[in-house]
């Protein structure tokens, strides 16, 4: 003999949590239904209950294709209708700590059932009657499942699930409330009815039932994963697809028929009728399957949630293509998807002044959107710099900044830390809850057309929302206030007014070496690598041939360009006890180092070839030579600079020396960079063996043309580098 008993699973879930059980199996007795352990013969009975349920295949078959209308055009709005069913069949506790979709005070969901349920209510009622077995002349299961599916045809499949569900919400609710003022003893009228309908020995079995409805809650949760899981695709714009992916059809038949074999166990027990074991051993199977379906949606979820974003991701990314070739006549509509996709929520919050606002307090504005990582300690000698630009100019030139963070898909955003982020912001910045809504097209569009990484990008929009300049940062770097309002042609009139001498290149670098530069009477001489006694006779070399002309040069050793701050910091302080003379701090060679990559990629993006040709030749060559561990050194005055390998100048200052007399004569007859540059030529050509080599950080594809090479003037290739961040 084999006992038959239906095993209880946990599954007080979200519709996000998976639900782990044994699955049946043929070969195995069918662990089925609630409470009391039946005794029967595995071999008669329970093969029964499986020739009844493949006898019914082929008719569940057609009655699925038939009951299906994949035009059903009625949609509820089913949240209030779920939460009403969460309510009733779950605690107060489970039912607030699962499914957070849906939650509304109850003065909110009372006024929207209000309007939903009458007209509902009769059509309720209907399916109340359809799962209950108080009507036996309804049939079984199977033929209850296929009424459902006509009577329901035109609704759409959610609806459909959530309209059978509350009809159950209503039969276990009145059994439940019977239960619980029947288990307080003080209602006559209570006492009287359980008497009459012969269930009083089910009601004072409280562990039995306790555990019989356990079960049923068990499955209904079940049922409500899984139609959660339907309503979240529903919104998918993939939905026509994953319909027969997932084959709904299917899917509602087993939920109708599972929620109709639970309509009977709660007749079986407030109404004195008993199931047969066929009846009761059908909701295993029933059971089973709806689990089956939820675990599959449960897998499959994911990837169409993955699907669903990249569809979303393009569409908003092609639409934002779409404004940004033809802008609209208002800035608000190109700021819905470059800052929120919230126009007149209060998005917008100010950490300076405590204001929140909209979007359209920047209609008809100049607008700066900052852009960047969450990790703002990484770059916070830029958010100062950007700081301190901002305090100074933003009421003068009439814009306002606002930061808008992009985390990719596994940052989790901290809200205490993200608020104690924007604390110290003077600019505008977005909400909590908003930077969870940033438009992922633009994320799209950021990290594939413009070049983003995580670093900040600061993206300049006039009055009319048209893009002025897709990262300002740059410019405002090389220019200062000078650089606003950032459009080409103010660029371009800025590049034909500068120089590409040491004031340009040293201004605000070096107070000591800026003094230098001033002074018309003078030259200055940067130099820099790791070997000190290179450093030592260079610059013994340059003060003996320099003095026997009575050319004034000064000296100050930069240090080398790498992330290294150890390594640079230990040439810097070794230097510093040979006592050669001036050097950069730290900070400041890194500055140094910065503006020249600045520079080269600056003056690459524009066809400005009398400033940008001179420029990119000596830059480049300074790149290389600190890039292949030489030494080097730059020569030069306010407007003028010459650049050359290490072990070229020190050769050149050697044979100079040998010749003091014929230096003199020609560095006192005429310009003091250009005698050196030809005593230098020599040495130069016979010295330089191979081609540079030039790395750019940041985005070569500013760049336009080609680079061509300082020595040989032929186009140099682009490779790739990948370097770690130490």
């Amino acid at each position: 003999m084999a006992s038959i008993s239906l095993t209880s699973v946990p599954c007080n879930l979200p519709h996000r949590a998976a639900i782990k059980y044994h699955p049946l199996k043929s070969s195995m007795v069918c662990k089925a239904v609630l409470g009391n352990q039946i005794s029967v013969n595995s071999d008669t009975s329970l093969s029964a209950v499986w020739r009844n349920y493949s006898t019914e295949t082929n008719m569940q078959r057609q009655v699925i294709s038939a009951g299906y209308n994949g035009s059903a055009s009625i949609n509820l709005d089913v949240g209030p209708l779920l939460q009403l069913v969460e309510d009733i069949v779950k605690d107060k506790s489970e039912a607030e700590s699962t499914q957070k979709t849906f939650r509304f005070d109850f003065q909110e969901l009372q006024q929207r059932t209000s309007t939903l349920i009458p007209g509902l209510s009769q059509l309720i009622h209907k399916i109340t009657c359809e799962i209950s077995y108080d009507c036996p002349e309804k049939g079984t299961a199977h033929e209850r499942a296929n009424s459902l599916l006509g009577l329901l045809s035109n609704y759409s499949p959610d609806a459909k699930i959530v309209l059978v569900l509350a009809a159950f919400a209503i039969r276990y609710g009145d059994f439940m409330v019977t239960v619980n003022q029947y288990t307080n003893k003080s209602d006559r009228f209570v006492s009287s009815l359980v008497l009459l309908k012969q269930i009083t020995g089910t009601l004072e079995n409280e562990n039995t039932l306790k555990s019989q409805t356990a079960v049923i809650k068990d499955i209904i949760n079940t049922l409500l994963g899984t139609v959660y899981y339907i309503i979240e695709l529903k919104g998918f714009r993939s939905w026509n697809n994953i319909l027969s992916e997932i084959r709904i059809n299917e899917i509602i038949y087993w939920m109708f028929k599972t929620v109709i074999h639970c309509g009977f166990t709660i007749s079986d027990l407030c109404s004195g009728y008993t199931l047969s074991l066929n009846e009761k051993s059908e909701l295993a199977v029933s059971t089973q399957k709806i689990r089956y379906y939820y675990e599959q949606l449960t897998t499959r979820i994911t990837i169409y949630r993955k699907r669903e974003e990249e569809i979303r991701v393009t569409a908003d990314y092609q639409e934002l293509l779409g404004f940004l070739r033809f802008p609209p006549a208002s800035n608000i509509e190109i700021l819905y998807y470059f800052i929120s996709s919230s126009i007149d929520s209060k998005i917008l919050y100010n950490p300076g002044t405590k204001v929140s606002t909209s979007l359209r307090f920047f209609q008809d504005r100049k607008v700066l959107i900052l852009y960047s990582s969450f990790a703002t300690e990484t770059f916070q000698d830029e958010l100062t710099f950007l700081e301190r630009f901002y305090n100074n100019t933003h009421t003068r030139f009439g814009y306002e900044i606002v930061w808008v963070p992009i985390a990719d898909k596994k940052t989790v955003i901290d809200e205490n830390r993200y608020n104690a982020i924007i604390s110290k912001m003077p600019w505008y910045t977005l909400t909590y809850e908003a930077v969870l809504q940033v438009n992922r097209g633009l994320v799209h569009l950021l990290q594939k057309d413009w070049g983003f990484t995580g670093k900040p990008m600061l993206v300049v929009l006039d009055e009319r929302g048209q893009v002025v300049r897709q990262n300002a940062l740059l410019m405002l770097h090389l220019y200062g206030e000078e650089a606003f309002p950032f459009t080409p042609e103010h660029e371009i009139q800025l590049l034909t007014k500068i120089s590409t001498g040491m004031q340009f290149l040293l201004v605000q670098i070096d107070a000591t070496v800026s003094q230098w530069v001033k002074s018309k009477d003078q030259y200055v001489c940067l130099y820099g690598g790791d070997d000190i006694e290179w450093c030592k006779g260079m610059v013994q070399l340059l003060t003996t041939v320099t003095q026997a002309a009575n050319i004034k040069v000064e000296t100050a050793y930069v240090g080398r360009n790498t992330h290294h701050k150890e390594t640079v910091e230990a040439t810097l302080k070794a230097f510093r006890e040979a006592k050669l003379g001036h050097s950069f701090e730290y900070s400041r060679s890194t500055v140094f180092w910065e503006r020249i990559q600045k520079y080269v990629v600056h003056f690459g993006s524009h066809d400005v070839s009398e400033v940008s040709e001179g420029f990119l030749s000596w830059a480049s060559s300074l790149l290389t030579f600190d890039k292949s561990r030489d030494s080097w050194v730059a020569i030069g005055n306010a407007d003028h600079i010459l650049v050359f390998r290490g072990s070229v100048f020190i050769s050149g200052l050697k044979l100079i020396s040998s010749k003091l007399e014929q230096w003199k004569r020609e560095a006192n007859r005429v310009n003091f960079l250009q005698v050196i540059c030809e005593w230098l030529k020599g040495v130069t050509n016979k010295q330089e063996k191979h081609c540079h080599e030039l790395e750019i950080v940041g985005n070569p594809a500013l760049i336009k043309g080609d680079m061509r090479c300082p020595t040989c003037n032929e186009p140099m290739q682009v490779a790739m580098l990948y370097r770690c961040c130490k």
